[in-house]
Formats: structure tokens, sequence, C-alpha cells
């Protein structure tokens, strides 16, 4: 067992820092998760938030978790369990001025989903809008080890989208009991069991759940997160006690949705976000400069008018993100980032040539979501352009002409899918005699679609009942506490 230390441990609050980890993993060493890691430990160090307590302890209890989750990975005989993580990130000198030294720090929240440090370490970089730099450079230099190919982890021909070659090969030899039939029969009994155990807490969860939504004249009233129901219901009761000893605060949510999640704040859709983290009087002194935060709104829209004039004047900017609700606040300062950027581009001879080329009417009707301030631009499944605020004009520029006519084939395409996968899902629902079917939000239209139609090709190859069961299509096998079955939606026979 090796131990890598990150930082000089001068105290012993900072001992949590000494990182264990074995040298199973053939593709990051110890060593380079430490260096990869350097700019994400900088930004989120409990030593750096002397005066903000809650957010130290946040910090200090998401590393143990991080560093843990690292080490089990690592065991290979271990389990991996998925799980989410807040971290506060303190923000540079130049993020607090752009947004008028309002935030010294923002919320992030990262899910752990992946069985392969490569994986893990990348998704944790991109969601806290990090480079990644470091790690593409060791993936791009490493040496083959021996002079033959290499069969990599299936997670990272998942992640890189490349094809195994040894496909077949792996799929004669996969044990059956990584088959979704085998697991089914060992975990429905258990899902049942906690289904009935959790039914009580459910069922009172729903009626505070409806009878909050009708006193606070909610629009809607929804739970964002991945901690199960015994955490909504808790932020129902509190916020239940909220509404009966200051009514009046609570009448600025009249009309409005209310999100529990990790964050507090307006989000850029418009929705009232409150941290399941945050104790009552944070939500209640949150709530009661409600109308004032959501002032904001407005200027977002206006802000969005400029960048689209910057960008041809027919894109159209989108709020929608599955993913993740953005706090209003970050939004605008992405916004007028990429505006400036613009705006001091089209003073250049470069800049006038380009703005007119994109100004001719290509990006009609064209949808771009601005997701964070760095990471890389990519075309999305259901045919929006991503972009990052931190892009290069010309950069900009060149991905959105040449991805423009892309994305609507794609937006047709993922319309007669989303057509498709409804059909799917109910027929699916019906054959299996399920209560509920759902998905995650990385799951693709036609991932469900392709999941629900092997699903009701033969229920008797299943080998157990699903009858009232609840399932969830993702990308893990998982039993929740509530009794909800997890599935890949690209499940093994």
């Amino acid at each position: 067992m090796w131990t890598v230390r990150l930082f000089r441990s001068t105290s012993s609050r900072s001992s949590f820092l000494h990182l264990p980890l074995n040298f199973q993993c053939s593709f990051l060493s110890s060593s380079q998760t430490a260096e990869v890691l350097r700019p994400f430990i900088f930004a989120v160090h409990p030593d750096f938030f002397g005066q903000h307590p809650k957010e130290r302890a946040v910090n200090e209890h998401s590393l143990k978790q991080l560093y843990a989750h690292l080490e089990t990975i690592r065991d290979e005989s271990a389990r991996v369990t998925p799980k989410d993580l807040t971290f506060y990130l303190r923000n540079s000198r130049r993020e607090r001025s752009s947004q008028q030294g309002h935030s010294v720090f923002r919320s992030v929240t990262v899910s752990l989903l992946n069985r392969d440090i490569y994986t893990t370490v990348n998704n944790l970089l991109e969601t806290c809008s990090l480079p990644t730099n470091n790690l593409q450079e060791i993936s791009a230099s490493r040496p083959l080890p021996f002079p033959r190919p290499i069969e990599w982890h299936h997670s990272y021909y998942a992640y890189t989208g490349k094809t195994d070659p040894y496909a077949e090969v792996k799929a004669k030899r996969q044990p059956a009991k990584d088959s979704l039939r085998n697991w089914l029969r060992t975990n429905v009994p258990i899902a049942r069991r906690n289904l009935e155990s959790s039914l009580p807490i459910r069922q009172e969860t729903e009626r505070l759940n409806d009878s909050l939504k009708e006193q606070l004249g909610l629009e809607e009233l929804r739970w964002m997160s991945r901690w199960d129901v015994n955490t909504f219901r808790a932020c129902l009761r509190s916020m239940a006690k909220l509404r009966q000893g200051h009514s009046q605060i609570m009448d600025n949510l009249r009309g409005k949705r209310l999100v529990f999640g990790s964050l507090t704040g307006v989000s850029r859709e418009g929705h009232v976000m409150l941290s399941n983290k945050n104790v009552e009087q944070q939500w209640l002194a949150f709530l009661s400069s409600l109308p004032q935060q959501m002032k904001i709104l407005d200027h977002l829209s206006v802000a969005e008018r400029q960048l689209s004039d910057f960008l041809g004047g027919s894109l159209r900017l989108s709020r929608h993100c599955c993913r993740n609700l953005m706090p209003a606040q970050t939004y605008l300062a992405l916004l007028h980032k990429m505006s400036g950027g613009l705006q001091r581009y089209r003073r250049t001879v470069e800049g006038e040539r380009d703005c007119q080329r994109i100004s001719r009417g290509l990006l009609a009707d064209v949808e771009i979501n601005v997701v964070g301030d760095s990471g890389r631009m990519y075309v999305s499944s259901r045919g929006a352009l991503h972009v990052t605020a931190s892009s290069q004009p010309p950069e900009l520029i060149n991905f959105l002409l040449d991805n423009g006519f892309r994305v609507k084939d794609i937006r047709r395409h993922h319309q007669r899918y989303l057509l498709e996968e409804i059909a799917a899902i109910q027929a699916c629902v019906e054959e299996l005699d399920l209560t509920a079917l759902t998905k995650d939000d990385s799951v693709t239209a036609e991932e469900m679609v392709s999941c629900c139609k092997r699903l009701t090709e033969n229920p008797l190859e299943l080998g157990v009942s699903l009858r009232d069961a609840s399932i969830r299509v993702g990308h893990v096998y998982m039993v929740l506490w509530g009794g909800e079955l997890c599935i890949p939606w690209n499940w093994k026979d």
C-alpha cells in the first residue's frame, strides 16, 4: 500500500489529505492521479474556507468520501457504490470581479458513477469547470507496455465511443452473474422488502408534497437529488414548519417551481432552489429576499439577446440542461463573458470577416446552451450545441458554423425518437405490469427505446415477475432504499 501526499499536512485537520491508493489501476497511477487533481484540491481545500465554517465542513467531508471512492475503485475486489458529492469551489479573482464581488465561492455537485479512475477524475474536473489538459496529455503520451494491443476495461470504450475489438470474446466468457436475469432473481425479493418497509415513509412524503404544493400555491414541487426519500421528507417537514410560522414570507413562493437539491438560489430556468444541506433559517433568509432575487431573470433575457446578436441574431439560447440546475447569477456572468469576448473580437479584421459569415442566417433556429465556464464544446443527443464561456471567439464561431446544419437533422431524429420512447415506455409498463418506469437524464431516447423493446421481447426470459415493480433505467445495477430497481439500459442477457 502506497500513500500519496497531495499537500504537506501541518495539522491533524489536514490528515484526510493523505490519499492511500494501491497501484492496481493500469491507466492512472497514484502519482498521476494526485498531479491531475491538484487544481481541484487548490479550489476546494478546507484551509481556504476559514471564514466559512459550513462550506469548510462540507468540503472536508466530501474530500474524505472522494478519496475513499478512489481507493475502492483501485481495489478490484471491492464493490463500487455510486454517490453524489457536493463541493464549494473558490472563485478566482477574475471570476469574482466578473460577478461584481457577489460570490467568493460556488457550489458544485459531482456524481461518482464510474468504475475506473480516468473517467471518474475526468468527470470530476469537467463538472467543476476545471482544465483536463494534464489528463489528456497523460492519456496521449502513455506508452504501450507490451508489443500487442491492450485489452482495456469496458468503461474505456463506453467513455471514448471506440469499438472494443474483444467484445465478442468477452461476451462468451462473461460470467452469468452479470446478466439481467440473474441479477433480477437475486434483487427483486430485496426490492420488494425495501418497498414494503418504506411504504409508510413514502406515503407520508407524498401527502406532505401534495399538501405543501396546494398550501403554498406552487406550480411544481420536486426533488432533484439521488439521496433517498428520507431526506426529501425531512425537507418537506422543515418547509411545513416555516409555512406555519412565517406564512407571509412563504407567500413569495406562490406560482413558483420549487426544487429541493444541493443548491440554494434562483436557477437560470426560474426555479427556486433550496439546498437540503441548509438549515431552516438560511432558507428563510433567502425566501424573504426572493422577489429581488427573481429580478435577475430579466437581466438574463437582455444578456441572451445581446449574445445572440453577436452571433448573427438568429440562433436560440436555451436555459434547459437536464444534468443540473445552474444558478442564474452564474449563468449571467457566463453570458457577459462571452459577449465581451465577441465584442472585442469584432473590432479585429478577422473578427469582422467571421461576423459577416455568421450573420447570413446560417444559424437560424439553431439552439445553443452555455453549459459552463470551461470544458469541451459538443453536440447533444437532442440536437443542441453545448458551448463554454471560455472558448475563444474564432473557435466558437467555427464550431457553430461546422455543426449548424448537422444539429437540425439530429433534432428531427430526436423528436421522432421521443414519440417512439413514450410508446415504448407505455408498452413496457403494460406488458410487465410495472408501477413505474423512468430513466436517468443521461440515457438518450434512442437508448431507452432499445432497452424497453428488449424487456418486452420475451418477458419470460427475465426469469422473475416484475409485477408492481418500479424500474429506473440508467448505467448501473442498484437497488434503492425505497425499492426501486436500477438497471443499465444496455443490460446483458
